[in-house]
């Protein structure tokens, strides 16, 4: 199926054309490949090592910052990281594009949403990391590596940002709706450091394998001509 890059790249001359994808392919991999190898790292040497001088430096840095009012903020802010936020976010999300005729994309967007949290609980599972011992909330439950909050909300907040850059407003609102939605994902993820439910190579890691299981998702997606196809450009 044709999507909104296919349609643009038939009109555009076989040079430019094969240094577009080159350049592309040469990014996404690099991507790819940086991402899963900080993860795998971090994986090894501090949690399966127990190298733990990362997390005490920075978590110690960061209870510098702690008060009263900042912690308020950072419950709030923590909670667009939650599942009773992101999961009404993804039906609402799914719902819109089933009413908007997009049926595809509503089912891409519920495969990753449910492969996704699978993928969380198994790695979850796997290393059955202990969170640190002094939280500032109480009823925080389940273990540590990769951060839930972390992962999650890179993964939907990226699956958002695919499809703004894959619509067909302007590319200066695709740029600022991107670094957007990046930035809320990152304060999210900062706020379970804050918040000490979290390592900060928990939540580094959530990223890292948001990154690389949003690839995968997304390129499987395309293989098995499961991508969506979106309105062109206004030329």
């Amino acid at each position: 199926m044709e999507n909104n890059i296919e349609k643009k790249l038939q009109d555009t001359p076989v040079e430019k054309k094969a240094s577009w994808i080159t350049f592309r392919l040469i990014f996404a991999l690099a991507l790819f490949l940086v991402t899963l190898f900080l993860f795998v790292a971090i994986a090894d040497e501090i949690v399966v090592k127990n190298k733990g001088d990362f997390d005490k430096d920075i978590s110690d840095y960061i209870i510098s910052l702690v008060s009263p009012g900042f912690t308020s903020i950072m419950q709030g802010i923590t909670f667009f990281g939650s599942s009773t936020f992101l999961f009404p976010a993804y039906i609402l999300l799914i719902l819109f594009y089933i009413l908007t005729k997009k049926s595809r994309l509503a089912l891409d967007i519920a495969m990753i949403g449910l492969s996704s949290t699978g993928i969380l609980f198994l790695f979850k599972d796997l290393f059955k990391r202990h969170r640190p011992l002094d939280p500032l909330i109480s009823d925080v439950t389940g273990f540590s590596f990769p951060s839930g909050h972390s992962f999650s909300s890179f993964t939907f907040f990226g699956l958002l940002v695919y499809i703004v850059w894959m619509s067909g407003i302007k590319k200066i609102w695709k740029i600022i709706i991107a670094i957007v939605l990046f930035a809320l994902a990152a304060i999210i993820a900062f706020s379970r450091v804050y918040l000490r439910v979290h390592f900060p190579s928990d939540v580094i890691a959530g990223f890292c394998l948001s990154v690389v299981w949003l690839m995968i998702s997304l390129w499987i997606l395309h293989k098995t001509d499961r991508g969506v196809s979106f309105p062109a450009k206004n030329k």
